[in-house]
């Protein structure tokens, strides 16, 4: 009897943490739509060809409309925007082509009123070399002199004694983005900096304190101001090993770059995580109301380095499993369920699809998949992280760098509408803007945007708030997902991957516990499913190529009926929860009996 009462209390917490979340209200960040903007590219109201604080403001109603609940402004601090604003000469003022200080506290203000969360892009790994760090650490002032990565040459008295010799760099490290030595000669110190991304951004020195206390005078700033968290750039690359080692070569036949070498000396050093807790308790600090100012990282890192950023305070360590090219559902469920099954217990989790740095829908999958990889992004459970213009469908534009942060496409005038003044956009408009921009697509029921817009209110029900999720694939290409809550709706969204064939599907072959009749809420233009169509699982859909639809069961108000239950391929995640805390249990048992 004591057994059974333990494993039903596993079983019961188990389903009360995956389907049924601690009892009251979710944190803001939980069920979160997190819009990405790049400034330079959302609006332009003072007609200079560049978006603008003003622009941003200007637009929050749009945001909202389309169901976002935060977003996340990419670097607008003072830069010579070389680097897209990642390059940072000054970190406690704002780039001046966005507007003034004000301005963004208006944007502020403005965001706060309408219930929208702003969280701040913070790059603490490096500087542009314009900035009076820099500088001072060039000249080797005293207080500015390890702010920075410098090394001798291997061969320095020789350099020293003769002008005219090249200076043989300390190891092999390699810069990330031009495949060259991440070590930079500088003439008027006689030294190596330390750049791993390209020569313009010199790495801080974060085993020197003073950076630490220079980083936390810049969060107490902008948190005091009152953004709402902050998204961490390039966060892996912030500690390097202090042994100096060459990095393992890959392939020794290969030439030495940097895909060929093994990053065990600039990636994951385990200095990261003191540093994540430090930040951690700064942010804690700031909570107000129970209004917790949120931790958000990029690392392309495996795994088990971003648990663990999980366990030591970090909210949403962004999951970029997902953004890959010419996925497969089978590539896609592999990826949610590692994710889900072995994250810590008490963790979100949070996909992120497109970003700033990757290519958009149309170019990775094309144009038949743009409302699949959009209802995909906001159907899973969790934070869902999209990319601004991803709603209207964007595409790359063609530019070897800023492929993916065309100006946002407003409406069909000169320049999209994106600014109406006498400079050209600081990077030129996708000519597809004519037909594909938000005024447009507004008034077409059977567009990306409304598509977008169906599926975001949906993230508003109980049982996107707090359901589990089931994942089957039918034909090797039909990706179908359910989101269930027991006693309220079940939805469950169907993608046919296949973009040049019609696939043939009926759900009752792999999913037992879905209701005979299904309506439907939305359907992509190419699908031939409208809102309101009435579904028999039983029988067989005809799904066109890229095809999409999401279907819901009405819970009838009888006591009798059937109510939501998760399909039997959803079990997994479950049942693995259930048995790892069975065996918490039977662990504390056995040690108190031998305690007793």
């Amino acid at each position: 009897m004591y057994w059974t009462c333990l494993i039903i209390t596993c079983i019961q917490l188990t389903y009360c943490k995956v389907v049924f979340p601690p009892i009251g209200v979710l944190d803001w960040w939980q069920n979160s739509i997190i819009y990405e903007i790049f400034p330079l590219s959302f609006k332009d109201t003072d007609g200079d060809g560049s978006g603008d604080f003003k622009g941003m403001t200007e637009e929050l109603d749009y945001l909202v409309d389309i169901g976002a609940t935060a977003i996340w402004i990419t670097p607008f601090f003072e830069s010579p925007l070389e680097s897209g604003g990642y390059d940072i000469s000054n970190y406690l003022d704002v780039q001046h082509i966005f507007g003034t200080m004000d301005d963004f506290k208006d944007l502020l203000n403005a965001a706060h009123s309408k219930n929208l969360k702003v969280i701040m892009d913070f790059v603490p790994n490096h500087t542009s070399n314009k900035h009076i760090w820099f500088e001072k650490s060039v000249n080797n002032e005293t207080d500015y002199a390890d702010y920075y990565i410098w090394k001798y040459a291997k061969n320095q008295e020789e350099v020293i004694k003769n002008s005219s010799i090249t200076p043989i760099v300390p190891n092999n490290w390699q810069r990330i983005c031009d495949d060259a030595s991440a070590w930079i000669w500088h003439n008027t110190r006689k030294q190596f900096y330390f750049a791993q991304f390209v020569e313009n951004l010199p790495d801080l020195n974060f085993r020197n304190e003073k950076v630490h206390e220079e980083m936390k005078i810049i969060l107490n700033y902008w948190l005091d101001l009152g953004i709402d968290g902050i998204r961490i750039d390039a966060f892996r690359h912030v500690y390097e090993s202090e042994n100096m080692k060459d990095e393992p070569i890959i392939d020794s036949k290969a030439a030495v770059n940097y895909k060929n070498l093994n990053h065990i000396y600039t990636t994951d050093q385990e200095e990261i995580y003191d540093l994540i807790k430090e930040w951690r308790l700064l942010l804690d600090n700031f909570r107000e109301n129970g209004n917790t100012r949120i931790i958000i990282t990029e690392s392309y890192s495996n795994n088990s380095v971003l648990f663990k950023y999980y366990t030591s305070g970090v909210e949403i360590p962004t999951n970029f499993n997902l953004l890959k090219d010419h996925y497969t559902p089978k590539d896609y469920e592999r990826e949610i369920e590692n994710w889900i099954t072995k994250m810590p217990v008490g963790a979100t989790f949070n996909s992120v699809l497109q970003n700033h740095d990757k290519k958009r829908f149309p170019t990775s999958y094309g144009t038949e998949l743009i409302d699949g990889m959009n209802a995909l992004s906001l159907f899973l459970p969790g934070v869902s992280i999209v990319l601004y213009g991803g709603e209207i469908g964007m595409e790359d534009i063609p530019d070897k760098i800023n492929f993916a942060r065309g100006p946002m496409q407003w409406d069909d005038t000169n320049n999209a509408g994106f600014t109406n003044g006498t400079h050209e956009p600081w990077v030129e408009v996708h000519p597809d803007y004519i037909t594909r921009n938000v005024r447009t697509e507004s008034y077409n029921p059977k567009s990306y945007l409304n598509f977008f817009k169906s599926i975001s209110k949906l993230r508003q029900t109980e049982t996107f708030k707090k359901g589990g999720l089931a994942m089957n694939i039918f034909n090797d290409t039909v990706f179908v997902l359910n989101r269930f809550l027991p006693g309220y709706e079940n939805y469950t969204l169907i993608i046919n991957m296949d973009t040049n064939y019609t696939q043939h599907v009926r759900l009752s072959d792999q999913i037992s516990n879905l209701n005979d009749s299904l309506a439907v809420i939305v359907g992509s233009e190419n699908s031939n499913f409208n809102p309101g169509n009435s579904i028999s699982t039983a029988e067989w859909l005809a799904l066109s190529p890229g095809a999409t639809i999401v279907l819901t069961d009405r819970i009838s108000t009888d006591e009798t009926s059937t109510k939501s239950k998760a399909s039997t391929s959803s079990q997994l995640y479950i049942t693995l929860k259930v048995v790892l805390l069975c065996l918490f249990f039977t662990s504390i048992c056995r040690l108190r009996a031998h305690i007793l």
